[in-house]
């Protein structure tokens, strides 16, 4: 039978699924009308699909071979580090892209950060996973990408419709921007923790 207490959620878990909901947000909003968007450029159906193909075959390349090796914790969370700023630099480029090539190119960046974040990123949410909570928190994982998938969806729709492209991808950027900074927020907290730890004497 379900308890009527509200769970007490890891705030490391809750720091990490907001910076991860704002990178899906970022990406999300231009997904639905990616298609219409590689019009503007000049590009056609063949172009959307080519795109998304070199998106998804580098994505799989990258995650490969950058985490065939067994990297530490510390490592780990420098990959995580390293791989978003680079997804942030693939978002930012978006703003340059003013041809088809140049949507390829931005395409591998993208996705090279995202290879070499993301599982680094599932390594650590499943670490601040409470193991008495693990139902609970992925149920919140899951739900969260789903909402936030649809929110931007719509949001996305909007605002290229009303404002234009430009404002979109501004918007990609301010929210990437943000998940970035969240990710940075959490490395110094997780930091604060362990030296904290550290330093505390053993009863």
């Amino acid at each position: 039978m379900a308890s009527g207490n509200q769970p007490q959620v890891n705030f490391l878990y809750k720091v990490l699924v907001s910076a991860f909901t704002l990178s899906m947000f970022a990406e999300g909003v231009i997904l639905p009308i990616y298609a219409i968007f590689v019009q503007k450029i000049g590009g056609n159906i063949l172009d959307a699909g080519n795109a998304m193909g070199i998106f998804l075959i580098t994505q799989g390349v990258f995650t490969v071979i950058v985490h065939r090796f067994r990297w530490s914790p510390r490592g780990r969370v420098f990959l995580m580090i390293v791989g978003w700023a680079i997804w942030l630099g693939g978002i930012a480029m978006y703003l340059l892209i003013s041809n088809v090539l140049m949507l390829f190119v931005t395409q591998i960046v993208t996705a090279a950060g995202n290879a070499i974040a993301d599982p680094a990123f599932d390594q650590e949410l499943a670490d601040h996973t409470d193991k008495n909570l693990k139902e609970y928190e992925w149920g919140v994982w899951e739900g969260s990408k789903d909402l936030i998938n649809g929110f931007a969806a719509i949001m996305g729709a909007f605002i290229a419709g009303v404002f234009g492209f430009r404002t979109l991808i501004l918007t990609m950027i301010l929210t990437a921007t943000l998940s970035f900074i969240v990710i940075l927020w959490y490395v110094n907290t997780l930091r604060r923790i362990k030296l904290k730890d550290l330093l505390t004497p053993n009863p």
